[in-house]
C-alpha cells in the first residue's frame, strides 16, 4: 500500500506539471509566440503515453481484461465530456442565433457517425465554430483518449508475448517504430490518426521497459548524482526541442518532408525529458518534499483539461476569437487567455471545496446515525 501511495505521488506530480504546461501552451502560444512553451508541451505530451506503461505488470490480468479496463477508463469520459460540450455548446449557438435546433441535432448525429468512421482527426482540427457539419471540436480536443485506447489494444497482447524478455521488448519497440515509418512514407492516413498507433504503442512499451529496469529509481546510483542526471536529461530534451524544425509535431501528425526522421527526432526530444523529470520528482519525494498540490492536479488532469477546453471554447464562441489553435491572435487575446486560465483554476478549487463539504456532511450524518443506534 505504501509503495502504491509513493508511486501515485511522484507520477501524479509529473502529470500535473504536464497538464499545466499544455494549458499554458494552448492559451498563451498564439498570443505571445510559441518558443519554449511549445517545446515543453511536445515533451510532456509523451509523458501520458510513457507512464501508461511504466507500472505495467505482466501476468496480473489477461490482455482482454486489460483492454476492457482501458476502454472503460477512457471511453466513458470521452463520451461524457464530448456530449456535455455538444449540449452546452449547442445551447450557446442556438441562443446566439448562430445555429438552429435542427442543426444542433444534426451536429450530434454527425458526432455519433464520426465516432465510428467519418474522417481523420487532422480534418477535425480545421473546424469552423459557425459551420454545420464541421463542428467536431469535442472529438479533436479529446484525441489523446482515443489514442491511448488504440495503443492499449495493440500494447497489451504484445506485452503478454514479449515483456518477459527485455531484448524482445526492445526489438518489438524498434519494429513498431519501423512500421510507423513505413506508414508515414507511403502516406497511410487512417481515422483517429490510427496510422500513428504503432508509435504510441512503442512509447508505452518503452515506459514499461523503464519500469522493469526501475529507471526512475536508478538503483545503485548515489542520490546526489540522480539530481544531476535528471536535470541533464530534461535540459538535453529542451535543447533538442529548440533545434527541431518547427513544422515537426508528432502528436498532430505534422511530419511534412521530414517523415521518419521526424519520428526519430521526437523520440530523442520527448523520452529524455519525461525520464529526467521522473527522476527529479522521484528524488523530491524521497527527500520528503511536499508534492500534494501538484499531485492533485495530476490526479485530476482530465478534469482540469476539460475545464480548460470548455472555458477557452466558450470564450471563442462568444468573442469570435479562437485563442486555442490560431498561430496568431489579435490584441487583447492575452488578457482573455489569462481570464480563461484563472477561470479554470477557480473551478478546480471550487470543485475541491464542494467535494470536501459534501464529504464532511456525509461523514457527519453517518456519525450521527451511529451515535443514535
Amino acid at each position: 500500500m505504501a509503495e502504491e501511495k509513493k508511486r501515485l505521488q511522484y507520477v501524479d506530480a509529473i502529470k500535473g506539471i504536464a497538464i499545466l504546461v499544455i494549458v499554458v501552451y494552448h492559451l498563451l502560444a498564439p498570443c505571445v509566440g510559441k518558443g519554449i512553451v511549445n517545446h515543453m508541451s511536445e515533451i510532456f505530451l509523451a509523458c501520458f503515453f510513457f507512464f501508461s506503461g511504466y507500472f505495467y505488470k505482466p501476468g496480473r490480468r489477461t490482455a482482454l481484461e486489460e483492454i476492457g479496463n482501458r476502454a472503460k477508463a477512457l471511453m466513458v469520459p470521452f463520451f461524457r465530456f464530448s456530449l456535455f460540450f455538444w449540449a452546452v455548446g449547442s445551447a450557446v449557438l442556438v441562443l446566439s442565433k448562430n445555429e438552429t435546433v435542427k442543426e444542433a441535432f444534426a451536429c450530434l448525429r454527425n458526432f455519433l457517425i464520426g465516432c465510428i468512421w467519418n474522417r481523420t482527426i487532422q480534418d477535425w482540427f480545421h473546424w469552423d465554430y459557425y459551420s454545420l457539419g464541421r463542428r467536431y471540436f469535442f472529438l479533436a480536443d479529446f484525441w489523446f483518449l482515443i489514442a491511448l485506447l488504440f495503443a492499449g489494444i495493440l500494447f497489451f497482447p504484445l506485452a503478454k508475448l514479449v515483456m518477459k524478455s527485455k531484448i524482445a521488448t526492445v526489438i518489438t519497440a524498434v519494429l513498431l517504430f519501423a512500421l510507423t515509418g513505413v506508414m508515414l512514407h507511403f502516406q497511410v492516413v487512417l481515422p483517429y490518426n490510427i496510422h500513428l498507433v504503432p508509435f504510441w504503442t512503442a512509447l508505452i512499451m518503452l515506459g514499461a521497459l523503464a519500469g522493469q529496469l526501475k529507471l526512475m529509481e536508478l538503483p545503485g546510483v548515489p542520490k546526489g548524482a540522480r539530481w544531476g542526471i535528471g536535470a541533464a536529461a530534461l535540459l538535453a530534451s529542451l535543447v533538442l526541442a529548440m533545434l527541431k524544425p518547427p513544422s515537426v509535431n508528432l502528436f498532430r501528425g505534422s511530419f511534412g518532408e521530414h517523415e521518419v526522421a521526424a519520428m526519430l527526432l521526437n523520440i530523442a526530444v520527448s523520452i529524455p525529458g519525461v525520464w529526467g523529470l521522473g527522476i527529479l520528482f522521484y528524488n523530491m519525494e524521497e527527500t520528503g518534499m511536499r508534492l500534494n498540490e501538484i499531485a492533485w492536479v495530476g490526479r485530476n488532469s482530465l478534469i482540469f483539461f476539460v475545464y480548460h477546453m470548455f472555458f477557452a471554447w466558450i470564450t471563442g464562441i462568444v468573442t469570435k476569437v479562437d485563442i486555442l489553435y490560431k498561430d496568431t491572435a489579435p490584441a487583447g487575446a492575452v488578457w482573455k487567455s489569462v481570464l480563461v486560465t484563472l477561470g479554470v483554476i477557480a473551478l478546480c478549487i471550487l470543485r475541491v471545496l464542494l467535494e470536501n463539504f459534501i464529504k464532511k456532511k456525509i461523514a457527519g450524518k453517518k456519525a450521527k446515525k451511529e451515535a443514535q443506534s
